[in-house]
C-alpha cells in the first residue's frame, strides 16, 4: 500500500462533501453505465472491469479524511468478482435507472473502494455494466475514460500502456510550492471583481430542471467558433451570459466554470476526479460588437481555466488571511460545466427536440443555477435553477434563448450585442403540474 496527500481535484470533491450533512454523503455518487456488446458474456465484462481495477489505482483508494491534511491509501490489487443483477428491459435507461437507485446509497470512501457494480443481465443476456462510481475517483472525463476503455477490452482490443496514477499527480502538485503559491496570489486579485449577487448561498428554494437538443445551435455555436477563432464552450458561455443578463435585467455576473485541468498531456489519461471552480465576472457592454464581446470572454475564460489547479485550502486560508469578506471558494450560486463531446441525440420523440423536456431529477441544494452543455451529435443544455433565481417559467425560457443567441450570432446580423436576437425559436411547455422537484437525484 502507499499512501499520500489528495490531489487538488481530489481536495475539491471532499471541501464540497464537508458542506453536506451525514445524510447527504451519497450527492459525491455517479451513475455509470458500460454497454456489453452482444456476445459478450457475464465472465467477459467482469474480466474487463478488473483490469480497469487494476490499471486505475483511483479504483483501489480509501481516503482519510479526519486530519486536517486528508490522504489517500492505494489498496493492492486482489482480482474482482461481479454478481449479476435483472434488468427489466435490455436498455441503457433500464440499467441507469438501477444505478441511480444505487447511487442513493453512500459509499464510505474511508473503508471501502470506491465504486459498486454488476452485470446488468436481461433475460440470460448481459447487456450493461452497472456502476456507482464516486466523485473522489472520477470526473466526466475520467467516465468517459472508463467507456472508451471498457469498450476496448470486451471488443478484444488492447490498452496502451498503464497511465500516471493519482498520487503521482498529488506528489507532482505539491512538491511545486513556487507554482502553487502564483496561482494562489492569481485568485487573491480575481476575488475582488465578484458579483455579490452571484456568491449567496442559502437558497433552499424549489429547484427546476430542464434540458433541450439542438442540431441547429451546436451548427451556430461551430460557426461562430471557426470565424472568429474561439472555443465552441465560450461561444455557449457567451450566448448563455446574454440569456440570464436578459432574463435577469443584468449585465454582469459570475459564473464558476469547471476547469478541467487535463491540458497537460501527462495527466489526460488520468483516471481520477481533475474537476476545480475557476470563477470568472462576465460583463456586456450592450453597444459592443459581439465579435469583441466573445473574444474576450474566450481570453478571460481561457486565462481562469489555466490556472484552475489549485489547493482549496490554501486558497481560503491566504483570503481569511487577508480579510476577504466571503472567503469561501466554493460559494458560488452559478456554474457552467461544458462537458465536451459527448452528447447522444435523445430518443425520438423526446420533447428535447422540439421543446424543452423537463426532468424530475432535480438535485435540491447545490448552485441555484447549473447550466450543462455538451456538443457532439447535437448541442445538449441542461439546466437546474432554483424559484428564487430564475423561476420554472424562466428556466425553460433561459435554454430556448441560448439556442437563439447561438444562432442569431452565427447569422452575423446583429452589429452590436444588445440586437443579438434572444427570442426563442422553439415552444417553451411549462414543467408538469406534478413535478415539484423532490424526485431521484440528478
Amino acid at each position: 500500500m502507499k499512501t499520500a496527500p489528495l490531489t487538488f481535484g481530489q481536495l475539491s470533491v471532499l471541501r464540497d462533501l464537508d458542506l453536506s450533512g451525514p445524510d447527504e454523503q451519497s450527492d459525491g455518487n455517479l451513475p455509470l453505465v458500460l454497454d456489453v456488446p452482444p456476445g459478450t458474456g457475464v465472465a467477459e465484462a467482469t474480466a474487463a472491469w478488473a483490469r480497469l481495477v487494476e490499471r486505475h489505482e483511483a479504483l483501489r483508494t480509501v481516503y482519510d479524511r479526519r486530519a486536517a491534511e486528508p490522504t489517500q491509501t492505494v489498496r493492492p490489487f486482489q482480482g474482482v468478482r461481479l454478481d449479476t443483477v435483472e434488468l427489466p428491459a435490455p436498455t441503457r435507461e433500464a440499467a441507469l435507472s438501477v444505478a441511480g437507485e444505487w447511487a442513493e446509497q453512500e459509499i464510505r470512501v474511508d473503508v471501502e473502494h470506491s465504486w459498486r457494480a454488476a452485470v446488468g443481465v436481461h433475460q440470460g443476456v448481459a447487456t450493461h455494466l452497472v456502476c456507482v462510481v464516486h466523485h473522489l475517483a472520477v470526473d466526466s472525463a475520467a467516465c468517459t475514460l472508463l467507456e472508451d476503455e471498457f469498450r476496448t477490452l470486451v471488443s478484444g482490443g488492447t490498452l496502451a500502456p498503464d497511465p500516471p496514477q493519482p498520487v503521482d499527480l498529488a506528489l507532482d502538485q505539491h512538491g511545486d510550492a513556487q507554482q502553487r503559491a502564483q496561482t494562489t496570489e492569481f485568485w487573491l486579485d480575481e476575488w475582488r471583481g465578484f458579483v455579490d449577487e452571484d456568491r449567496q448561498g442559502g437558497d433552499t428554494s424549489r429547484r427546476y430542471r430542464a434540458a433541450l437538443y439542438s442540431e441547429r445551435a451546436q451548427d451556430a455555436a461551430r460557426a461562430v467558433s471557426e470565424r472568429l477563432a474561439v472555443s465552441v464552450q465560450s461561444v455557449i458561455l457567451g450566448a448563455a451570459a446574454l440569456a440570464l443578463f436578459d432574463l435577469k435585467g443584468r449585465d454582469r455576473a459570475t459564473f464558476g466554470l469547471l476547469a478541467g485541468n487535463r491540458m497537460d498531456k501527462r495527466w489526460q489519461a488520468l483516471l481520477s476526479s481533475m474537476n476545480q471552480l475557476a470563477p470568472m465576472t462576465v460583463a456586456a457592454d450592450r453597444d459592443a460588437a459581439p465579435a469583441v464581446f466573445l473574444r474576450t470572454l474566450y481570453m478571460n475564460s481561457l486565462e481562469r481555466l489555466l490556472h484552475g489547479s489549485y489547493s482549496i485550502d490554501e486558497l481560503r486560508a491566504r483570503l481569511t488571511e487577508t480579510g476577504c469578506a466571503n472567503p469561501d471558494p466554493l460559494q458560488f450560486d452559478c456554474y457552467f460545466n461544458y462537458l465536451g463531446d459527448i452528447a447522444r441525440p435523445p430518443a425520438e420523440g423526446s420533447p428535447a427536440l422540439d421543446d424543452v423536456e423537463w426532468l424530475a431529477g432535480a438535485w435540491q441544494s447545490g448552485p441555484r443555477f447549473n447550466l450543462r452543455a455538451a456538443t457532439g451529435s447535437g448541442l445538449h443544455l441542461s439546466l437546474t435553477a432554483s424559484d428564487d433565481y430564475l423561476g420554472a417559467g424562466a428556466t425553460g425560457r433561459f435554454l430556448a434563448s441560448v439556442e437563439a443567441a447561438l444562432v442569431s450570432l452565427a447569422d452575423g446580423a446583429s452589429d452590436t450585442v444588445g440586437a443579438v436576437d434572444l427570442a426563442p425559436l422553439r415552444k417553451v411547455s411549462p414543467p408538469p403540474p406534478a413535478q415539484d422537484g423532490n424526485a431521484a437525484h440528478e
